[in-house]
């Protein structure tokens, strides 16, 4: 019996630590995005503008958007967006834009792109920390929101370094297909 309540207690533990580690950032799931923000494109066709991308998609009425916020310009960011780019190959109606953050440069981004050739516009938010109104967790390497047409969250992804990002880039690519649908 001494056993069985020793492991429940530790089983207990190590799921509610789990669970700790857990990072929050950004609006969440059936909340509204935090609305209209600026960027630097520094890919893509608006390349060199400073722009809204949530407006653009907004006017555009695409039925859904994925807004990735980084805090690094790495190899396993690159396979985030790829994953996101697949699904918007197929769906050209998903709006999708990378937004740097948190000392994340045009050059960082520049660099990715002359190796990898990404669709998905990759750009530097105008306020460094990102729109105040995301309420981005400095903690998050990575937010991914998943939001459908006027701007209800379908889902919220948030990951304390790239590397976890890259793992779940399948679920991210998932979400955003059945967002779009």
């Amino acid at each position: 019996m001494r056993v069985l309540l020793t492991l429940a207690l530790a089983l207990g533990l190590s799921v509610s630590l789990a669970s700790a580690d857990d990072v929050k950032s950004g609006p969440p799931a059936d909340k509204s995005i935090g609305g209209a923000f600026q960027v630097k494109a520094i890919t893509g066709d608006k390349a060199g503008t400073e722009l809204c991308y949530v407006c653009q998609y907004n006017a555009q009425k695409r039925p859904a958007v994925v807004l990735i916020f980084t805090q690094k310009a790495d190899d396993n960011l690159v396979s985030v967006v790829k994953a996101v780019d697949a699904v918007q190959k197929n769906n050209e109606k998903l709006g999708t834009v990378v937004v740097g953050v948190g000392g994340v440069t045009a050059a960082d981004f520049e660099k990715i792109q002359t190796t990898h050739k990404l669709t998905t516009p990759l750009t530097v938010a105008v306020e460094k920390d990102g729109p105040e109104k995301y309420t981005l967790n400095k903690e998050a390497a990575v937010t991914v929101l998943v939001y459908k047409e006027g701007g209800k969250v379908q889902q919220n992804f948030a990951f304390k370094s790239t590397k976890e990002a890259a793992d779940k880039a399948k679920d991210i690519a998932a979400a955003a297909e059945k967002a779009v649908k």
